[in-house]
């Protein structure tokens, strides 16, 4: 962030570095409210995860100088202000746990990323918040996790765009220490947790047609795992609405040392939903595991039916999901919108099989008069045989200004 401010506070600027590094930049601060409370129904841990916070999201991205190679420079800070929490109710990844058990009381954090751009390609170094198949940040709670290395992406050629990454360390939601990357060991899925030195990808996004388009990914957390992602996904126009139909494949096994154990998953999941102009969507899902073990990933499963609470990615477990949505404005109840899902998960194969469903609601509403201002509530209700049932809700207000 320092960077950030020094360059706009400069009252010495090129006719460059302005034309295109201050004129195309853009900085917003989100004002955001978060309450927590998930509420176990069973067993002999913690009953209550309930916890309060405030915090402020401050994000600046430039333009690009002008010329054959352009450059810039993006920043984001985060400041959190603990409202509500007990020693015994910690742990809702809003808000950093101290030595003593207790929440703190307030914590920030940052970051910087370097940016060059060269025609149709562009190298950025520093903090990023990775979106592809194979690595995507988790952006539920408060603040983002969000991570530290180098990303390449080129659309040199037509409906082609290509994805490099190498990423050394990430930031937890509810931290501020840089830390190594690891597995996450899931419910146990894994005898170790799997840290790695470094996780790199690379992949392409081909644009087949106008709506049709096939990706293929490579990911891998240094000697735990690896993972290829093969997916196509169409989205068009088709009578009153829109029809999108999304098919992905991972396949994915252990690498190098092994360090979470043996890695044996095959997944295949198929999407179909449809939204109408009159603001219905409806929407269901398949996903089917196979193999060994569960889902291996970082922190946020690129699984349809990885929903509020749970990812349904267990040994051999096989799901579906149906979910309704509607947007009110068609009823003259102008930014209320509402989606509900019911998944089923079934064909457990950990601790002798089993079945587990879950239930969310998840309704946003555009205040009005008040441009920016959004109160959304999250509702989940699990229910398993091999793990805790959880009743959990989230509500969150957020009010965003744009500062330019």
């Amino acid at each position: 962030m320092r960077y950030a401010i020094l360059l706009a506070g400069s009252t010495s600027v090129s006719p460059l570095l302005a034309a295109g590094f201050f004129e195309d930049s853009k900085s917003r601060l989100d004002i955001r409210n978060f309450y927590y409370n998930g509420d176990f129904r069973e067993g002999t841990a913690v009953s209550k995860r309930e916890e309060w916070v405030q915090g402020f999201l401050l994000q600046y991205e430039s333009g690009f100088t002008q010329g054959s190679v352009g450059i810039g420079v993006d920043a984001l800070g985060y400041l959190g202000i603990r409202l509500d929490s007990s020693a015994d109710r910690t742990g809702s990844g809003l808000v950093p746990t101290t030595a003593s058990g207790n929440a703190a009381h307030d914590y920030s954090k940052g970051g910087a990323t370097a940016k060059v751009r060269v025609s149709k390609t562009e190298l950025r170094y520093g903090t990023a918040l990775p979106k592809v198949p194979v690595l995507q940040y988790n952006g539920s709670r408060l603040f983002p996790q969000y991570f530290q290395g180098t990303q390449i992406s080129s659309s040199e050629f037509e409906g082609l765009t290509a994805n490099v990454a190498q990423f050394n360390r990430t930031t937890a939601p509810d931290s501020t220490d840089q830390q190594h990357i690891a597995l996450a060991a899931k419910n146990g899925r894994y005898p170790a947790v799997g840290i790695g030195d470094h996780f790199r990808y690379g992949g392409l996004n081909y644009k087949i047609t106008p709506t049709l388009t096939l990706s293929y990914y490579h990911g891998e957390l240094e000697n735990v795992y690896e993972q290829n992602f093969l997916g196509i996904n169409n989205r068009q126009k088709f009578g009153p609405g829109i029809l999108e139909i999304d098919v992905r494949t991972f396949i994915s096994d252990e690498a190098g040392d092994a360090k979470a154990g043996g890695v044996d998953n095959q997944t295949y999941t198929g999407l179909i939903s449809y939204s109408l102009d009159s603001g219905h969507s409806l929407l269901a899902t398949y996903q089917h595991l196979e193999g060994d073990t569960g889902f291996p990933y970082i922190n946020n499963p690129y699984l349809p039916n990885y929903v509020q609470y749970h990812d349904f990615g267990e040994a051999g477990e096989r799901s579906w999901q149906l979910r309704y949505g509607y947007d009110f404005k068609h009823i003259g109840l102008k930014g209320l919108s509402l989606f509900t899902d019911y998944i089923h998960g079934s064909h457990l194969n950990k601790r002798g099989g089993g079945a587990e469903w879950e239930r969310d609601i998840d309704m946003t509403y555009e205040i009005p008069g008040v441009n920016g201002l959004t109160l959304r509530w999250r509702n989940a209700t699990y229910r398993s045989d091999i793990n805790r049932d959880i009743d959990e809700n989230r509500l969150i207000l957020n009010y965003t200004i744009a500062l330019k």
